[in-house]
């Protein structure tokens, strides 16, 4: 990773890093030669070749995910067995990278001439949104020192210790095999876990009316060079424990964000992609997440993946198609 006094910081192009959450396994990351997480080169598209730009932080990376595993790779990999043509994602995915960074990769995104542009987006994202910086948005975020590459856990201070004791780990990682003790421990962290309730409390409405600016100028610079945006929304551990619960707790919504995000999104001419009932309807959290770092795992990135393979194909067949074709061709729907 190296400062950047535009974006903050991005991966050095060419470099490859090893890494692991405690719960998962060893795995390697690769950076073309523009810092992407991905194996083509992020030069002139070649010909016959579909291009999608992604943006976002840490989901879109595949933070501790195998790269042929994250629904990145997956996503290329089912289109090109769909379309009958190469399909590849530029992952500008970055860890930690807020919204107002990922706003300010949209120039560098539409460079790549892609078919489209997508972003995914979860609550701890929009949580790291700070309204106050708005007004500001289009000075460069500078650069802070050495950048944190594996991010902070989001269950405070257990997750925070269980990264510094091999034993606390694996307590919470037993504890937490039971979403209704998740839920609960999780529901006492105040602000970070409002999202969740109903109403809105105004620190998110703030947020989700920063992040609708943010959206709005991002949705008419891809408009303005006919490239489709597309909005993910990759649910929370908590979400999908709650989602799954027969009784949630009272006053709890899982899909309100959803909800939200899908009016911002129509408001502004953009698809959104809403995987939570995909996640919802896969196994149970303590298979799709690492319920102690709560960073999605390979198998959540599946059934992601899976998600947004098909509304593509459902909704944007003519963008995935090169320049001179003129009709989708017959796809296969495994």
């Amino acid at each position: 990773m190296v400062n950047d006094n535009f974006i903050g910081y991005r991966y050095r192009a060419n470099c490859t890093t090893h890494l692991k959450a405690a719960e998962g396994p060893w795995v390697t990351n690769a950076y073309n030669d523009c810092g992407y997480r991905t194996k083509e080169s992020c030069g002139p598209k070649p010909k016959g070749t579909t291009r999608i730009a992604l943006l976002g932080a840490s989901i879109s990376e595949g933070l501790y995910i195998p790269y042929d595993q994250t629904f990145a790779e997956r996503t290329a990999q089912s289109l090109t067995e769909a379309l009958g043509r190469p399909v590849e994602v530029q992952n500008l995915g970055r860890v930690n990278a807020s919204p107002i960074g990922v706003f300010h990769q949209i120039d560098e995104a539409l460079a790549l001439k892609p078919n489209l542009v997508m972003m995914s987006v979860g609550p701890y994202d929009i949580e790291h949104l700070d309204p106050s910086l708005l007004a500001d948005r289009y000075k460069p975020i500078r650069a802070t020192g050495k950048p944190d590459a594996v991010g902070r856990s989001r269950l405070g201070r257990m997750a925070d210790l269980a990264k510094e004791s091999a034993t606390a780990t694996a307590a919470a990682h037993f504890l937490f095999q039971n979403s209704a003790t998740l839920i609960r421990i999780y529901m006492n962290y105040g602000d970070h876990a409002d999202y969740l309730r109903k109403p809105l409390t105004p620190a998110w409405e703030a947020r989700l009316a920063a992040f609708e600016v943010l959206i709005a100028e991002m949705a008419t610079k891809s408009k303005a060079q006919q490239v489709p945006f597309v909005l993910v929304e990759v649910p929370s551990l908590a979400q999908t424990a709650i989602m799954r619960m027969q009784t949630p707790p009272p006053g709890v919504d899982p899909y309100q964000l959803a909800d939200r995000l899908r009016k911002i999104a129509a408001r502004h001419g953009v698809e959104f992609i809403d995987t939570l009932d995909a996640v919802r309807d896969g196994p149970n959290p303590n298979q799709t997440y690492y319920v102690v770092d709560t960073h999605m795992n390979a198998e959540g990135h599946g059934l992601v993946s899976r998600k947004i393979v098909k509304e593509l194909l459902d909704n944007q067949g003519p963008a995935l198609l090169n320049d001179g074709d003129s009709q989708m061709p017959s796809v296969n729907r495994r």
